[in-house]
């Protein structure tokens, strides 16, 4: 229920010099009757959130008066039963009764004085208080910022129509409009944009309630298509005619009306807000009806001023900020920029090729970088890093590298006087723990001997003078390292030392993050030691992930194909076949997937799986086509798109926003036309940076690429067509319909595989021939877009 509009006022009473502060309840009754109920639940809720005031003002027009005065007066005590703490007396003595006449003038009807600073103050700050309450300020993220029809830049602007919610706050804001609506003269109303044109008619209807009904107009509401109907005199105004104006940042839009539009006076144009400069508002403050500038005197609670900027001088642009224009009648924003994104070398974290080169496979075995697994639980990692697999390596005589960092980082900061460690609830960190202890245990006494507890068992840590070092394999989001850190705080004697073998955060900022807190203690932010022995920034998914989306897909694509009365009998064992795969890799015994990640080659005999071959850009190592997995590629285009995701390059980032949207340029599978590559980017992109169809422009080069695609299907050219035809069939890739339309025309004709035939089948009836259904049910007429 929003029945009234009821809000707090501050305002100083008394002379100058020795004014005091006195707050306020203003509660504006809109209608024409008072609905008592809703009146005494609305006070009762209003109090609970905000505290008892001085005074209460209560606000109506003139043709309440009397019922005013008996809700308000008569029947205090039981209208005000929901205010806390409630004195009668003192109530009696600061409740003023107000009623407003058609020219927005209050009068008291309970005996006493309107305060002047009141007076002063309550327009401005009620149709202030609506703005600031219902979000009327857009700000832009920082990847863009807006150009208006005027051309300036700025990081916000107003937006008035946005906070038109509430029909007692419009009625308020048209209750103080008011005294500039003189009704024997102004004959038509037009606004700037559609969207406040609720506050015209609000005026107007407000109006007619002091007027009798033989005399009453109803008054023309026109919208003038925002800056279009000033700037390019599309319309012939009379001096007849009052202009609303949403908002303004300075002075400049009145005296352009002026000078533009001769006929109209001064009169005749209202500002609603103003956000500007205090000199440009000195110029216009009679045709303003709220100022929301902030000021330390006048208005505290007021919007701080926020610069503007001509094209050649843009701050925003200069810091690489994307110009995002604002257009249409209710200031609509154009549609989102693309920032299209080819990936380059140059968008790699610096350590990833170093990284995959001390940790890749041998001969396709032993592979550390894999997906589609997470130990003890059903949620299954997008990237799994196994850890296990390193110590094991460490054993063998591999990865010299992170040995011997790994024994430096052991010498250097697990102290001598270490009483407890304690391991996460995994294997391989259980065998790191271990791995470190057999490192150390030389340096102690039997009785000094460092106690090894599994996270399970933190009730045996005693708070003794110390060292407990908490060691975790691989971190991903720190969950069990905050709870260890929590379960310790009650051992004040004892220091922690966080020890991790790979942190594999998001980003850079979850892994500050997860440092501060962890590192938080009696002697401020760096009472505990966080130690990584390894870092990297990838993708930590672990719901919904490529591979599980996968199964589903599978679950439902099976069926199909179990149901419909077109025979795939090789189709359907092969997709049965690849479900299996998917489900036994997510288990104890596979442990993930480094192999059969994608789809294969299949217009040869036997299938061939996807490889990678020499010259892979993102490597500076040589003769790896022999060693690496399909996983280790996968790890390597994955951590670059999520690298451009997490990018502080505002022309280099893959950042999804209302105004900005990155996309992975069709390019990309031209420039990369291994199939083991093409399919790592549809695998690892979301289906936002593969939307394609949110441009024509994009989904056509889109089709280009895709067609060349399938005519060279049997070639290497064209060995991932499996995987584009299943990003499409699982709608994460999307096409405009012409666009998919002339596809399947073209594999249905070029391509003679059952599985590629199949998805084509499925794609038409559940994806091409059901939404051609739902537009012919939702929009008869019309071509369908999505």
């Amino acid at each position: 229920m929003n029945n009234f509009y009821i809000y707090k006022l501050n305002y100083n009473e008394g002379e100058i010099g020795s004014a005091k502060l006195v707050s306020s309840t203003v509660i504006f009754c809109d209608r024409v009757d008072i609905n008592e109920d809703n009146l005494r639940d609305e006070i009762k809720r209003f109090y609970e959130a905000n505290y008892q005031t001085d005074k209460v003002f209560i606000i109506g027009g003139e043709y309440l008066k009397d019922n005013l005065l008996e809700v308000f007066i008569a029947k205090q005590e039981k209208t005000f039963i929901g205010i806390p703490k409630r004195q009668d007396t003192f109530l009696k003595d600061n409740i003023y009764v107000l009623t407003f006449n058609k020219e927005g003038s209050l009068t008291c009807h309970n005996g006493k004085t309107i305060p002047r600073g009141f007076s002063n103050l309550y327009l401005n700050e009620g149709v202030q208080n609506i703005f600031i309450k219902r979000g009327g300020l857009i700000t832009s993220q920082g990847s863009h910022h807006f150009v208006f029809p005027s051309g300036k830049h700025c990081d916000k602007f107003l937006r008035t129509g946005n906070i038109l919610i509430v029909s007692s706050e419009i009625y308020f804001i048209a209750f103080a409009l008011l005294k500039h609506f003189d009704e024997t003269k102004y004959n038509q109303i037009y606004c700037d944009t559609s969207s406040i044109n609720s506050i015209a008619f609000a005026l107007s209807e407000l109006k007619n309630r002091f007027i009798p009904p033989a005399d009453r107009k109803q008054i023309p509401i026109e919208s003038f298509s925002s800056y279009d109907g000033l700037y390019k005199n599309s319309f012939s105004y009379s001096k007849n005619a009052l202009l609303l104006i949403s908002a303004s940042t300075s002075s400049n839009i009145i005296s352009y009306i002026l000078d533009s539009h001769p006929m109209i006076e001064r009169s005749n144009i209202v500002v609603l807000y103003y956000l500007g400069e205090e000199k440009n508002y000195s110029n216009i403050k009679d045709k303003v009806m709220c100022n929301l500038t902030h000021h330390s005197k006048r208005n505290v609670t007021g919007v701080p001023f926020y610069p503007t900027y001509k094209e050649e001088n843009c701050e925003h642009c200069k810091r690489g900020s994307y110009p995002v224009a604002v257009s249409g009648d209710v200031f609509l924003l154009e549609k989102p920029k693309l920032n299209r994104i080819i990936l380059s070398v140059t968008d790699a974290e610096k350590n990833l090729s170093d990284l995959v080169h001390q940790f890749k496979s041998s001969s396709k075995r032993e592979t550390v970088f894999k997906v589609n697994y997470k130990e003890n639980t059903p949620q299954k990692y997008e990237v799994y890093i196994n850890y296990y697999e390193i110590l094991e390596g460490l054993s063998k005589g591999r990865y010299d590298k992170y040995r011997s960092k790994l024994h430096d980082y052991i010498n250097q900061y697990i102290p001598s006087n270490t009483r407890f460690i304690v391991f996460l609830n995994d294997r391989a960190s259980e065998n790191l723990a271990k791995y470190i202890f057999d490192e150390i245990k030389a340096n102690y006494i039997d009785s000094k001997m460092p106690k090894i507890i599994s996270q399970e068992n933190l009730h045996e840590i005693e708070n003794v003078a110390g060292t407990v070092l908490v060691v975790g394999s691989c971190i991903s989001n720190g969950k069990n390292l905050l709870y260890i850190s929590r379960a310790l705080r009650k051992h004040d004697h004892l220091r922690i030392v966080y020890f991790t073998g790979i942190c594999r955060t998001y980003n850079k900022e979850h892994l500050n993050f997860l440092k501060s807190n962890l590192k938080q203690g009696c002697y401020g932010a760096e009472t505990n030691s966080f130690i990584e022995v390894e870092n990297l920034f990838c993708n930590n998914n672990s719901k919904d992930t490529s591979w599980q989306r996968e199964i589903s897909f599978l679950n439902e694509f099976i069926d199909f194909l179990k149901d419909e009365s077109a025979p795939y009998p090789v189709a359907l064992a092969f997709f049965e076949n690849r479900k299996k795969i998917l489900l036994e890799s997510s288990g104890e015994k596979e442990r993930g997937l480094s192999e059969k990640l994608f789809y294969p080659r299949v217009t040869t005999d036997p299938y061939q799986e996807l490889v990678i071959r020499k010259n892979f850009a993102f490597f500076k190592f040589d003769k790896y086509d022999d060693d690496v997995t399909q996983s280790d590629i996968y790890f390597t285009i994955s951590n670059v798109i999520n690298s451009l995701r997490n990018s502080e390059k505002n022309d280099r980032n893959l950042k999804q926003t209302v105004y900005v949207r990155g996309i992975l340029d069709p390019a990309n599978f031209n420039r990369f036309n291994d199939g083991i590559i093409q399919a790592s980017i549809l695998r690892a992109a979301s289906a936002d940076e593969l939307a394609y169809v949110i441009d024509e422009d994009l989904s056509q080069e889109m089709y280009n690429t895709l067609e060349t695609i399938i005519r060279y299907h049997k070639n290497e050219q064209g060995e991932a067509l499996l995987e584009f035809m299943y990003a499409i069939a699982s709608r994460k890739l999307s096409l405009k319909k012409l666009h998919l339309q002339k596809l399947l025309e073209i594999i249905e004709k070029e391509c003679n595989e059952e599985l590629l035939k199949s998805f084509a089948y499925y794609i038409r009836k559940k994806i091409l021939d059901d939404n051609i259904k739902m537009v012919e049910i939702l929009e008869p007429v019309g071509d369908l877009e999505t």
